[in-house]
Order: C-alpha cells, then sequence, then structure tokens
C-alpha cells in the first residue's frame, strides 16, 4: 500500500477463539457494538521525496537502501504503543520521518556527518516500541530512521560459550541458529517474534524467563556502539576490574548515546526437559507472599507468574461454562477459593514443589508456555473495535509490593470513576529477585472521542501511583517519549551526569533526541 501502512502487531492471519470469547466479553462489559472503528492501516497522501536529503545520504549508501517510499516511512515511525494508536484513532497526524536507510556497519560514520546539524537519526530494530521512541520531533531538520536489518553478523564462539551477534537480528533467528546446536541465549519477550537484539539492548530488555537468564545487562559481555564522538568496542573477557565498560552505558541508553551495531553475549545450554505447574491463590496478596518466601529462600524458578484476580479471571474465560469447568470451580471452593482467585504457572528445568495453594498440575503452564506471544494479537481486536488496551510496568521491593500494587488499582479506578469511562485494570508479577518483583499493569477502557487525552490521563495516575510508592519509573519497556519528562526527577542528580554523557557522545544532539530532553 503506496500511502497506508498496517501498524497493528504480527501478522495479518492470526486469530483463535479464546482471543473471541475474551472479546466478547470485554465488549459486552463496555457496552461496545461490533462495528470496526479502525482496520488498523494507516494512510497518509503521498508523502513525497526530499531532493536535498537524498543528495545527502547517496553520500553514503546505494540507491537500493534508502527509501522515500510512504509505506517505508510510516511503519518506521511508529511502534506499537497504545498512545500512538489512540492518536491515529482521534485523527491526529502522526509524525513522519523524512526517509528511512538500511546501512551496513562501516556506512554508519558517513551518515552521522553528512547529517551533523542538519538532522536526525532514530534506530528503528523491529518496530516493537510501546514508549514513543520512534516518533520523529519535527523540531530538528530532517528526521531520518536507520533500519538496523543489515547489522546482522551472527558469530559463535562455542568452546567459551560466546555468541558474537549482530543488533538488526531478530530473537527467532538468533535462538533457531543457537538451538541448532543445542544452545540458547534465553531472552524470550512477549515481543519476542518481531524484536531485534539492539532493541533488547537498548532498552535493557527482560524476557519471560529472566529469573533464570537475568535480563539482557546480565547476557552482554560487551558491545560496539558508533556515535558521532566515535566508535567504541569493549574487550571482550568474562570479567573485568576497569572502571566500566562500553556496554555499561550502551545498554538502557535507547539510542540516544550512540548506535550499537554488534554484541557479545553469553549462551547457555538448553535444558534437557522442561517441567510446568500451576497453583491457584486466594488472592492475589497470597500469591506474592508465596513467590517472596520461594524467591528470598533461593528457590528461583525459571517463570514464575503470578496474576491477580481480573487477569485471573479473563484467562479462565477460555474455558468456557462447561461442566468440566464448573467442576473445576467447585473444587476451588471446596478448597478455599471463593472468588475469582490468582493463578500461579511455573516453569523449570527442575521439579516443582511450591509451598502454598491449590495444586492445578501442569495444563494451566502447558497452556501458558504454548500461547506465551499470543497476547498482542488480542489487543489488535481491541483496538479495532476502539477499545484501548495500554501497559506500565514496574519494579518493587517485596516489603513495597502489595501497597503499590492497592494503590494502582484504587488510583486507576478514581480516574476512570472521574472520567465517567468503562475500564478494567488488571497485573500480573513476574520476573522475580531475591528483593522483589515486577509488576506489569494491563489496563483497558472505551472512550468515544479523545482516546489519546484519557488515555494519558490514566497512565498519569498509575505512574504516580507507582512512583509515591517507591516503584521503577520502568522495569524492561524503557523510557522513551512518554516516561521522559519524568526522567529528570526520577533520576534526580544522576541527570545531569546523564546528559552529560549524552552531549560529550552526541555534542549536536542528533540521535534519539526527544528522550534525554
Amino acid at each position: 500500500m503506496d500511502n497506508g501502512a498496517r501498524m497493528i502487531w504480527g501478522r495479518e492471519d492470526r486469530e483463535s477463539a479464546s482471543d473471541k470469547i475474551i472479546l466478547d466479553y470485554i465488549k459486552n462489559r463496555f457496552g461496545v457494538s461490533d462495528v470496526i472503528e479502525w482496520d488498523g492501516i494507516y494512510r497518509r497522501k503521498n508523502l513525497g521525496e526530499n531532493s536535498e536529503l537524498l543528495s545527502l545520504i547517496s553520500q553514503c549508501l546505494p540507491p537500493d537502501r534508502i527509501s522515500f517510499r510512504s509505506e517505508d516511512r510510516i511503519l518506521h515511525s511508529m511502534g506499537k504503543s497504545a498512545m500512538e494508536y489512540a492518536s491515529i484513532m482521534d485523527g491526529v497526524d502522526v509524525p513522519i520521518v523524512d526517509a528511512v536507510i538500511y546501512p551496513e556497519e562501516d556506512e554508519i560514520e558517513c551518515i552521522m556527518n553528512k547529517l551533523r546539524g542538519k538532522g536526525i537519526i532514530i534506530s528503528y530494530g523491529g518496530g516493537t516500541s510501546v514508549t514513543g521512541g520512534l516518533r520523529p520531533n519535527s523540531q530538528h531538520g530532517y528526521a531520518v530512521s536507520l533500519d538496523t536489518r543489515n547489522l546482522n553478523v551472527f558469530n559463535l564462539d562455542e568452546r567459551s560459550m560466546v555468541l558474537e551477534a549482530g543488533s538488526g537480528l531478530l530473537g527467532p533467528d538468533i535462538e533457531r541458529r543457537l538451538n541448532e546446536r543445542g544452545l540458547t541465549l534465553g531472552n524470550f519477550p512477549e515481543s519476542f517474534q518481531f524484536s531485534t537484539l539492539g532493541g533488547w539492548i537498548a532498552t535493557n530488555a527482560a524476557g519471560q524467563e529472566s529469573n533464570r537468564y537475568g535480563k539482557v545487562r546480565d547476557m552482554v559481555l560487551g558491545i560496539k556502539m558508533i556515535s558521532p564522538r566515535g566508535t567504541f568496542t569493549d574487550h571482550v573477557v568474562p570479567a573485568e576490574s576497569a572502571f566500566f565498560r562500553v556496554a555499561d552505558i550502551g545498554i538502557g541508553s535507547e539510542g540516544t548515546f550512540g548506535i550499537i551495531t554488534r554484541a557479545w553475549l553469553k549462551v547457555r545450554r538448553v535444558p534437557d526437559r522442561y517441567y510446568y505447574k500451576a497453583y491457584m491463590f486466594r488472592n492475589f496478596s497470597e500469591g506474592l507472599e508465596v513467590l517472596r518466601n520461594e524467591f528470598t529462600s533461593g528457590r528461583s524458578r525459571m517463570v514464575a507468574r503470578l496474576s491477580d484476580d481480573q487477569e485471573t479471571s479473563l484467562s479462565l474465560l477460555a474455558a468456557g461454562d462447561s461442566a468440566a469447568y464448573r467442576l473445576f470451580r467447585s473444587y476451588l471452593r471446596y478448597r478455599g477459593v471463593h472468588d475469582s482467585g490468582s493463578i500461579l504457572v511455573v516453569m523449570d528445568d527442575s521439579k516443582i514443589d511450591i509451598k502454598g495453594g491449590v495444586g492445578l498440575g501442569p495444563a494451566p503452564a502447558k497452556m501458558w508456555s504454548r500461547t506465551r506471544f499470543d497476547r498482542p494479537y488480542l489487543y489488535n481486536e481491541l483496538i479495532r473495535h476502539g477499545i484501548i488496551a495500554d501497559t506500565i510496568e514496574t519494579s518493587v521491593l517485596w516489603s513495597k509490593a502489595q501497597d503499590l500494587y492497592s494503590a494502582v488499582v484504587s488510583a486507576f479506578r478514581n480516574e476512570s470513576d472521574r472520567l465517567k469511562i468503562p475500564s478494567i485494570i488488571m497485573c500480573h508479577a513476574s520476573h522475580e529477585y531475591i528483593s522483589g518483583t515486577a509488576l506489569y499493569f494491563t489496563f483497558l477502557f472505551y472512550s468515544r472521542k479523545n482516546k489519546a487525552d484519557v488515555l494519558r490521563s490514566l497512565r498519569g495516575a498509575i505512574l504516580n501511583a507507582i512512583l509515591a510508592s517507591g516503584g521503577s519509573i520502568s522495569h524492561h519497556h524503557g523510557i522513551g517519549q512518554y516516561l521522559s519528562d519524568l526522567l529528570p526527577a526520577y533520576k534526580g542528580s544522576a541527570f545531569e551526569l546523564m546528559s552529560q554523557l549524552k552531549h560529550f557522545l552526541d555534542p549536536d544532539n542528533m540521535l534519539n533526541p526527544q528522550i534525554i530532553k
């Protein structure tokens, strides 16, 4: 489509019966009809081509790696965030990059030199950002999206268990090639099928098995980063005592300090076997306490995902109103779980025995594993019907986790009542640590108009409650544009240090300038 691009998640042909059951429930609860409000395609009139910009870029790249096509430019100007979708449905003209480029590693320095003082560069991996990090700012001259797909080196030192990989490689490509040798990197975010190694490093991502493999920072031995100040590369060694590494400043920097072109990472053996088990608790608080006991006692399960009562209730809708399901609910009531309960799914490479809760056997955990990357497809259907779905995640100490959860839920419901909109908020605890956990909030609402304004109000209520309760500003999604205004206060005097480092590495503020302002 020359003047438009499909902006919603994943493959066009993906749907499931369980999605429809949950979708129908939410539509009925919100009073939403079957009318499609948005088809998922963002259209703009032909955006044209800038001859001066073409002349600049052509000094570095051949024509086949420069694009002014409207579809490419639209696709590279947005991620997959609720705010972007809400703005489109409100009829807002979203800013669009002026060109898309596909450089190889040795061409990036030339691009930076030619665009210095004339434009900005926004790095683009898989386009799965949910923080507004890809959105261009028209105040900085030309906006060029640098697609990393040609940064695709793959070298494995199996004797040292070290992978050298290009930042443009997609998660499934990395895992497929490692799995052929019985190895894994171990990073499986919900965006796994469409996100890149560079995106993971830029946000210090955490996959669903981070309890075993850690966040990306725990996997990286070193990086190569190209900035306007020069190219910086780490010594690749198991460990060192020599001030800081390039990786220490590149990981989590969201493309603001330089373009990360490759990384060296630790890989592991794929487990011989996986075990699955699920448990039901009377409520989220009881489940959190069991998780705290497990992880502070050194029993670190590869995956331990605890859903609150609302998320549990929605996930159980797929079972329908069968005789088997009614018998299941009767059994839970007999065991003391009288309401919807709070379900914990566990996956590990050793036998599982959690102390507490009602054991449900392996089936729910196996079902979660089979569908672990599917949730965004349900969001697609909600969005088509005008229902906004968004997520905000945080990490928090065990001693503050329950209070933070309660504060966020209360703040969200109060703001929804003030706005007079139908809404749902739910949460799960995952990515556990000996000192605390990550709480991942998902919220839905419907508003006939001003969707973006409503979303800002709800996000503000949630974030204020998180920060007031001692949570982190983000756990693994990063900052982007949507949290950048909160970053100075959150970091305090350390923000000035970050700003000075940004100015040293990028004196003309040409790399993702909308994040560190």
